[in-house]
């Protein structure tokens, strides 16, 4: 038989090598559903976090990490959005370098840690359950305890045995642990890894590395200084969890010397991390990274090299997969989806809101199901399959309503009896027995109004056909949705969506129903499998709803609570409908009160403020970003006693502080050299001589700069203090939209020290007030609120109208009855400048404004509040109730008061300002202890 001779093939294109058998390569290949990009996202901020966070030291190695040993950051992702995507990816990556122990802490309810123990098993150790997974790592606790229904000790759910553990960390192999997060469990975890993993770790030469990941790290891991100050910090009777967490690495009687930890708090509120003092171990002091989610807007993501850890980062990515990959968050619902009308004001009748929604629920579900072409729950509950997937594929996709009437559990009851009354029910006992036997589906009643009150179902499909027309246009898509005709949509109602439909009381009540249920389950009965049994479902819950559980397919909130004091962090949690339902985005709808959706979209502005903060951190050493509440909100109430701390000087800030008139103020120089700049005129008003007003106003950044000049011998602070770093906080949101000019907008006397403790008003602060007015009308700045109207986002304002309202300020000197001014630059003049004599104390003045008369009338002189306007002949602004401000678009003033006591050498400078309404606001929450004025 004749060989051929040996030939040599010139591939084109090489053929592609077979992937590395990795934790990352398993885990990547089991992200099913993922676009490119999004997969690209998932393993660049991965990478991110390992290297930047975890590994920010470098490698584990005494003399380059902490003297404690232990780093902590925080990852912030957003509501449903993917935060275990990202736990998950961490971990692949982490054991992948040589990371030994991974205990992810997975939620402080039994399904909320089931859920996240069987994603675990099922993407990040994957594959059949044989001999080659088990020898690749050690998982605690097995998943025949994990996921049996039966009673197991917690000793025995966290025993690991030290002959494996001593096996798998010589062999590099690593240890994963899923916990929950009680003390119980973790006190349980800690004593076995003190008995059975602490010995080897000693033993071995070389550093262990342990990573705590813990989810939803704003519940539960937070510790309040003001609460606990006058508490031993060792041995009082401190919050157990946050304690609890820090002894997996760090117990009472101490660790192996070469065990290196670090702790991530994953969390899409961190508003309390933030704010928690250093005592808490769980503090992120080390590193905040900020997850990103896809949208139409923002950086690229670089797919072609996703260790690319210095591309550019924005809070969203542009998804080429189009609207139905988008995260559908606070910037669908609250903002570009507002045409679409996505939200929709509840009325003053809660019967009719409730009325309204489900129907709107229902007819979207008749909609859904009309578009997947599947069988419907009514008659999926009667059908039998051969296995779950067959189940799962035939049957119409979930389809979910969240009504959520209050936090109390018996309102829960009662609203769930309400609704099915409502339909057809005919009493609220029945109503009861039928939620009692978990099979409260809606009555045939309900389906006879589909013919006796047509009007109220068929107009939500022109409501949703508009809202499909108003999403396309705002999101650029091409193709229109198609909608089914009326009657169509009236015969599925009618067979399978109504009848299909039931109502779930979900709650901490041991007698309400089990958690939602989306997967098929086999009949012992016939050995075979029913559908999923919450096809089409109208939960009724409350805070037990909040925070980690997912509701699939949903598309309806009906959202009756209040709180009489809104926290931001606890109802940002609430909002169930974030989530990734792009594909049928023009379908949902939230029922709220008009308030509370105003909260919700002012939730979403601080909540992207301080991502977009995160994010300058990551990408330039911006300093740690501001906690940021609202005028009517609070941040978070699980820290006590923090401060609202406002941004702007207010309405009338008068400057007190004085130099002393032992020597000529350098103050009276800027005075005079303002007026000799341009021409000026009498003030008169009441008939007499009030002061001179130069002819022309000055701009906000004018004003700014003439206030930075302003020179006091004991008064000078500088830009290392806490209000410096504030200031910082915000140039560097400001920048990020545009850049600012050098040195930004505060701009102390003291460069480079922390110099005297800042007062309030104080003139470099307005100066960087009025800059920031003057940037914020080019740029939405997120986080800022609009003076005089607390509620309004400056974010959602019209800019170009704010433009025009802009103030001038009117700049006055303000006689007195003291002497007329005869040396010094004051006195070289074109006029005459008689002073006043307002009582001074250690430096400072006593009194303010003067000349105040509420009640003058026509050619009377009300107060120099008002110096300008007489100037102007314009008419005074009506006193508004307390309001001090004046009325947007006017223009403000600048008064001068030439200041000399009896005896004082020479006359001192004082100075007030009247800003009128519509200018950029910010409240910060600050700690309790922390002082920025």
């Amino acid at each position: 038989m004749h060989t051929p001779p040996p030939t040599e093939r010139v591939y084109f294109n090489p053929p592609d090598l077979a992937p590395a058998d990795t934790w990352w390569s398993r885990y990547e290949a089991q992200l099913h559903g993922l676009s490119p990009t999004a997969r690209a996202s998932v393993e660049a901020d991965s990478r991110y976090i390992l290297e930047r966070g975890i590994l920010g030291d470098g490698d584990p190695e005494p003399l380059a990490w902490p003297f404690s040993r232990v780093r902590t950051g925080l990852v912030m992702g957003s509501v449903q959005s993917g935060k275990t995507a990202s736990m998950l990816g961490v971990s692949a990556l982490a054991i992948d370098h040589g990371v030994d122990i991974v205990i992810v802490l997975a939620g402080t309810r039994l399904s909320l840690w089931r859920q996240t123990y069987s994603r675990l098993v099922e993407q990040l150790d994957s594959g059949p359950d044989n001999a080659v997974k088990r020898s690749r790592r050690l998982l605690c606790p097995a998943a025949g305890i994990a996921l049996s229904e039966g009673t197991h000790s917690l000793d025995s759910m966290y025993r690991l045995m030290p002959a494996t553990v001593k096996q798998r960390l010589a062999q590099r192999q690593p240890i994963i642990i899923v916990a929950m997060k009680q003390t119980h469990h973790l006190r349980a975890l800690s004593d076995s890894l003190r008995k059975s993993v602490f010995n080897t770790i000693g033993e071995l030469d070389r550093p262990v590395h342990m990573i705590v990941l813990d989810d939803e790290a704003d519940e539960g891991s937070i510790l309040d200084a003001v609460a606990e100050s006058s508490q031993d910090q060792v041995y009082g009777n401190l919050k157990q969890i946050p304690r609890a967490i820090a002894n997996l690495w760090d117990p009472p009687k101490g660790s192996p010397k070469n065990l290196f930890a670090t702790y991530i708090a994953y969390t899409a509120t961190p508003q309390a991390n933030l704010l928690q003092e250093d005592h808490n171990p769980l503090a992120p002091r080390d590193f905040l990274v900020s997850l990103r989610t896809p949208l139409d807007i923002g950086h690229m993501v670089d797919t072609a090299e996703p260790r690319n850890l210095d591309a550019p980062r924005s809070s969203t990515f542009p998804e080429p997969a189009g609207m139905p990959a988008f995260y559908t968050g606070g910037e669908v619902f609250y903002r570009r989806g507002k045409l679409a009308r996505l939200c929709r004001p509840a009325t003053n009748d809660p019967n009719d809101d409730r009325a309204q929604a489900v129907r709107a629920f229902l007819v979207a579900g008749a909609i859904r199901l009309h578009r997947s072409r599947r069988v419907g729950p009514a008659t999926a509950a009667t059908m039998l399959f051969n296995g779950a997937e067959e189940a799962e594929a035939t049957v119409m996709a979930p389809h979910s309503m969240l009504f959520h009437p209050s936090a109390n559990i018996q309102d829960h009851f009662q609203a769930a009896e309400d609704l099915l009354v409502w339909a057809g029910v005919p009493d609220r006992r029945s109503a009861r027995r039928l939620l009692d036997d978990g099979e409260a589906r809606l009555p045939s009643q309900l389906i006879a109004t589909l013919t006796t009150h047509p009007s109220s179902w068929e107009v939500w499909l022109d409501r949703y056909e508009a809202s499909a027309r108003a999403v396309e246009t705002e999101f650029n898509i091409v193709h229109p949705t198609q909608f089914p005709d009326w009657p169509t949509l009236k015969e599925l109602l009618a067979d399978e969506i109504i009848p299909g439909t039931r109502v779930s009381v979900v709650n901490s009540d041991p007698i309400a129903d089990d958690r939602p249920s989306y997967r098929a389950t086999p009949d012992p009965a016939s050995g075979q499998w029913n559908a999923p049994r919450d096809l089409c479902t109208i939960f009724v819950s409350g805070n037990v709803m909040a925070r980690g559980l997912t509701l699939e397919g949903m598309t309806t909130a009906l959202f009756q609570r209040s709180a009489s004091t809104p926290l931001a962090d606890t109802q940002m949690q609430m909002q169930r409908w974030f989530g990734y339902r792009g594909s049928y985005i023009e379908l949902c709808r939230v029922f709220a009160a008009s308030d509370q959706l105003g909260l919700f979209s002012a939730y979403h502005d601080t909540d992207e403020a301080i991502r977009g903060a995160i994010i300058e951190r990551m990408m330039g050493g911006a300093p740690e970003p501001a906690v940021l509440q609202g005028y009517n909100f609070a941040a978070t109430g699980k820290i006590t006693s923090t401060r609202n701390y406002p941004l702007s000087p207010g309405a009338r800030p008068f400057l007190t502080v004085l130099n002393s008139g032992g020597r000529p103020d350098p103050n009276a120089q800027l005075v005079a050299d303002l007026f000799k700049a341009g021409p000026s005129s009498p003030l008169v008003a009441g008939g007499t001589v009030r002061g001179q007003i130069l002819d022309q106003p000055l701009g906000l950044n004018e004003v700014a700069d003439w206030l930075d000049q302003l020179k006091y011998d004991a008064y000078a602070p500088g830009t290392e203090s806490p209000i410096s770093t504030h200031w910082s906080q915000i140039e560097a949101r400001v920048a990020a939209m545009g850049p600012l000019a050098n040195p930004g907008l505060y701009r102390p006397p003291v460069s480079g020290g922390q110099g005297d403790p800042t007062r309030r008003p104080c003139p470099y602060a307005i100066a960087a007030y009025l800059r920031l007015w003057a940037a914020s009308l080019t740029r939405p700045v997120r986080g800022l609120f609009v003076t005089g109207e607390p509620g309004r986002l400056w974010s959602m304002s019209d800019l170009q109208q704010k433009r025009v309202q802009q103030p001038r300020f009117w700049v006055g000197i303000r006689f007195g009855d003291g002497q007329t001014v005869k040396s010094g630059p004051l006195s070289h003049l074109a006029f005459p400048v008689r002073t006043t004599t307002k009582n001074v104390e250690a430096g400072e003045l006593t009194t303010t404004w003067g000349a105040s008369d509420p009640t003058a009338g026509p050619g009377q002189y009300r107060s120099d509040l008002y110096f300008d306007y007489y100037h102007r002949n314009d008419p005074l602004p009506s006193v508004r109730g307390d309001s001090a401000w004046r009325p947007a678009g006017s223009d403000g003033q600048i008064l001068i008061y030439i200041n000399q006591l009896k005896g004082q050498p020479h006359p001192t400078i004082a100075v007030a300002l009247c800003i009128p309404a519509g200018g950029p606001e910010q409240f910060a929450a600050t700690r309790a202890g922390v002082l920025l004025n």
